[in-house]
């Protein structure tokens, strides 16, 4: 190996790109990154060609760009195809108002509640669905007990991706004596890129009463996390 001081490096590669406004090489004896680690390069064209042991590493030499730091300065917007496992994919935070958003606005005692279809950005993920809303339960506790379920269903799914169920029973200092409606929260394991459609439904288990919903853009809310599996 030849004995190469960094200055003589680098003025070897500041001549070539001075030459050739395209790229420039660096031809040498066995010359590693590990030896000469490149971590800037000096007005930079559109590609760069480093050659190190005879073989031909193509860097794109554009402002903000640092081969060893790997920092990347964007001016414009980034769209990845491929993440690592448990890295966010896509995140959105929905409430009424919002385009394809539905969320109802009145009293029912089963139905769907609110719902929106979502396009997977990856066809390898899961999929968080968390919701909530403000609801009122009319009515008086009588001698049965007026229980309530919620759950987040997929069309595509015989069981909900996540349940909940509220109990108000008969008697003195009964009350609630359960988990609440909501929030509720579940996760999908996706595998395709086509479209899944996630409702929120409540059923009545028991009782004669029905629950108020509301729709104003404070009401409700869903927030949808897709994750790299």
């Amino acid at each position: 190996m030849s004995s190469l001081s960094m200055n003589k490096v680098r003025g070897r590669a500041l001549n070539a790109n001075t030459q050739n406004t395209n790229n420039y090489s660096m031809w040498m004896e066995p010359l590693s990154h590990g030896d000469y680690p490149l971590t800037h390069i000096t007005n930079p064209t559109a590609n760069a060609v480093v050659t190190s042991n005879g073989v031909k590493n193509v860097a794109i030499a554009q402002p903000g760009l640092l081969y060893n730091n790997v920092r990347l300065d964007v001016s414009g917007s980034v769209n990845p195809t491929r993440w690592t496992t448990g890295q966010t994919v896509n995140t959105m935070f929905l409430m009424p108002g919002d385009a394809s958003f539905v969320q109802i606005n009145t009293n029912i005692s089963s139905g769907t509640v609110s719902s929106y279809i979502y396009t997977p950005r990856s066809n390898n993920s899961k999929i968080i669905i968390e919701y909530s809303a403000l609801y009122n339960i009319g009515g008086n506790t009588g001698v049965d007990t007026d229980a309530f379920q919620s759950e987040i269903k997929v069309n595509s799914l015989t069981d909900p991706i996540a349940k909940r169920q509220q109990y108000f029973r008969s008697g003195d200092g009964t009350s609630n004596r359960s988990s609440t409606l909501f929030p509720i929260a579940g996760a999908y394991i996706n595998s395709a890129l086509t479209p899944i459609e996630f409702k929120i439904v409540l059923s009545r288990i028991s009782g004669d009463d029905s629950i108020q919903f509301y729709s104003a853009y404070f009401d409700a809310c869903m927030k949808i996390t897709e994750i790299s599996l």
